[in-house]
């Protein structure tokens, strides 16, 4: 097929924007917005905290567990059709959670097909996608792509809360508000997105075999300065080298407390003494949850304009510490200590936004591209287990021990474990068979 990139202009720029929207409705609606719409579920469900939590470890656990089938779909049918189910699948699960949510065995029966659709529609094809259309501005792309996250992350939980708000508290428009949302995207996928440079006889990057040769091999091009595997390796001999399981861990101890954080903030505010209906719309606990994503945006970009430039193995490590630290202000926020209320979401965002983008990058830089959904496929799953088990066992903590001082305990400690292990996760050595 003909090189048509300098004819026609590379798509993949007018791509990265497309799948910023689509991979923020997933993940800001469907996602992020149900510990806001758990406020107003749990008063009227009469359900605790880890009742309520559990739906969330649900939608997380199916998320992370289901990456393998997620796989098999776009290896069959492409990343664009693998995102259009996606987002069908959420939003028909979202609209019937909206009419028999309240009772409780169907609401985890429903949170498994919200989780679901949100792994077919958002993580794993999207960042398949970018590997596939980027190498030598890989860590760019996947800042600017997964940055849309963050942003959903801010602005939709915000707007699901308003629109609960305005129907006097009904839990149930907060789901009928995702399920619309979700089949939009699903439209916009399947119409805009396109699954390989190759479909449109272009190459990665815009940049011609012998062009990307060129950055490679000479120094004065700047581009590459980080390790890339010189050889695309299988998912067999990626699981025998100690590298992946140091990776799993650690990033999996990481993101354990940023789960438990997370979904526990608007809880958390709210035993406080920060309302919804507070006058100021920086002292309601909606709005320091979208904060704690927002914020993730520096962290993302932070490792888009860094992770050329310093193994991604430091910039994990930094982002572990920032979430420790981001752990301890958590417990200390009040109206009393309002500075911790407004800083802990800059070390938290910052730690998650580093980790999330910095993980599918230190994938592919690893083990290369070839491999990256079969890799991801197996370790997902296993690292689901460590972070989204997180929202139940800190909400039932907290229903044990009236606080969440046990949990942030447990979770602070594993993050700063997972700092210190990643600093061990150096790079593979290449095996002849991966050839």
């Amino acid at each position: 097929m003909p090189d048509t990139s300098e004819k026609q202009g590379f798509y993949g720029w007018v791509l990265l924007p497309i799948l910023c929207v689509v991979y923020s409705v997933p993940i800001g609606f469907a996602l992020y917005s149900p510990p806001v719409i758990y406020q107003f579920m749990s008063p009227e469900l009469h359900w605790q905290r880890g009742e309520i939590n559990l739906g969330y470890t649900v939608i997380g656990m199916v998320l992370g567990l289901s990456a393998p089938l997620t796989a098999w779909l776009i290896h069959r049918m492409g990343a664009r059709r693998t995102l259009t189910v996606g987002g069908i699948l959420t939003a028909l699960a979202s609209v019937l959670m909206a009419a028999l949510g309240h009772l409780y065995p169907v609401y985890l029966v429903l949170c498994f097909f919200v989780g679901l659709g949100i792994a077919f529609g958002s993580v794993l094809p999207i960042q398949t996608l970018v590997i596939y259309w980027f190498n030598a501005r890989r860590a760019l792309a996947i800042g600017i792509v997964l940055g849309g996250g963050a942003l959903g992350g801010f602005i939709y939980p915000q707007l699901v809360s308003a629109g609960i708000t305005g129907f006097c508290g009904d839990w149930r428009i907060g789901w009928d508000i995702v399920a619309f949302a979700d089949f939009i995207v699903a439209v916009v996928a399947l119409i805009l997105v396109r699954n390989e440079p190759a479909d449109l006889g272009q190459h990665p990057d815009g940049l011609s075999p012998q062009q990307l040769h060129e950055v490679q091999q000479h120094a004065k091009h700047r581009l590459i300065r980080t390790y890339r595997s010189p050889v695309n390796w299988t998912v067999r001999n990626a699981l025998r080298t100690p590298t992946i399981w140091l990776l799993i861990a650690s990033t999996g101890c990481i993101f354990f407390l940023w789960q438990a954080i997370l979904t526990q903030t608007p809880f958390h505010l709210r035993d406080r003494g920060f309302l919804s209906t507070d006058p100021s719309l920086l002292m309601r606990p909606e709005f320091i949850y979208g904060l704690i994503i927002f914020c993730s945006i520096i962290g993302r970009l932070s490792v888009s304009f860094l992770g050329e430039l310093f193994e991604t193995r430091f910039l994990l490590s930094t982002a572990g510490f920032s979430l420790f630290i981001g752990g301890i202000l958590f417990w200390i926020a009040s109206k009393e200590a309002i500075w911790a209320v407004y800083l802990f979401p800059l070390f938290v965002g910052f730690g998650f936004g580093a980790t999330y983008v910095s993980t599918p990058l230190i994938t592919g830089n690893y083990f290369g591209a070839g491999a990256f959904a079969g890799i991801s496929g197996i370790t997902n799953p296993i690292g689901a287990v460590f972070q989204f088990s997180s929202p139940f066992i800190a909400g039932l903590l907290y229903d044990i021990n009236g606080n969440y001082g046990l949990a942030m305990l447990v979770s602070c400690t594993g993050a700063l474990a997972g700092a210190v292990l990643i600093l061990f996760c150096t790079p593979p050595k290449p095996v002849a068979t991966n050839k």
